[in-house]
């Protein structure tokens, strides 16, 4: 029950990187369209093409996919490996999860630093504490449970 309730973020985590690229994608073609650039063209087979504002906040998003949230899935494939999974750590891993998706939304939509920073942190700080929590699972050999 518990490695469910710890695997479900994890499928959600995806959903996001995939609904991110998907926006980034429509966002890049509307982009291409505005500016009339053919899609053979150079400065864009090379990654030197000027997007578009929004083109370059969902690429921006898509690349802020695979930062943390890395470190998320390792921590969760750690915890179900070693057996160490808990409702602390799913109570952790939901908050990190439910962070990413209010962050992904500030970020493709208004983009305001001043409220995106913090949510951002919260995710951080959920993450770090499940870190923690996974180490004292861990070198404790299951006393905290």
């Amino acid at each position: 029950m518990l490695a469910t309730s710890l695997t479900t973020p994890v499928f959600l985590q995806v959903l996001l990187i995939f609904l991110v690229v998907l926006w980034m994608g429509i966002k890049r073609r509307q982009s291409l369209y505005a500016s009339r650039t053919p899609v053979n063209n150079r400065e864009l087979a090379l990654g030197e093409h000027k997007w578009s504002d929004a083109a370059t906040q969902a690429a921006n998003n898509f690349k802020n996919q695979f930062e943390m949230p890395v470190l998320f899935f390792v921590g969760v494939a750690f915890a179900l490996i070693l057996r160490k999974t808990d409702y602390v750590l799913v109570a952790l891993a939901w908050l990190f999860v439910l962070s990413r998706y209010v962050h992904a939304a500030i970020h493709l939509g208004s983009n305001d630093v001043r409220v995106r920073a913090p949510i951002y942190m919260v995710g951080v700080v959920a993450l770090f504490a499940f870190w923690v929590m996974l180490f004292l699972r861990v070198n404790t050999d299951g006393a905290l449970q």
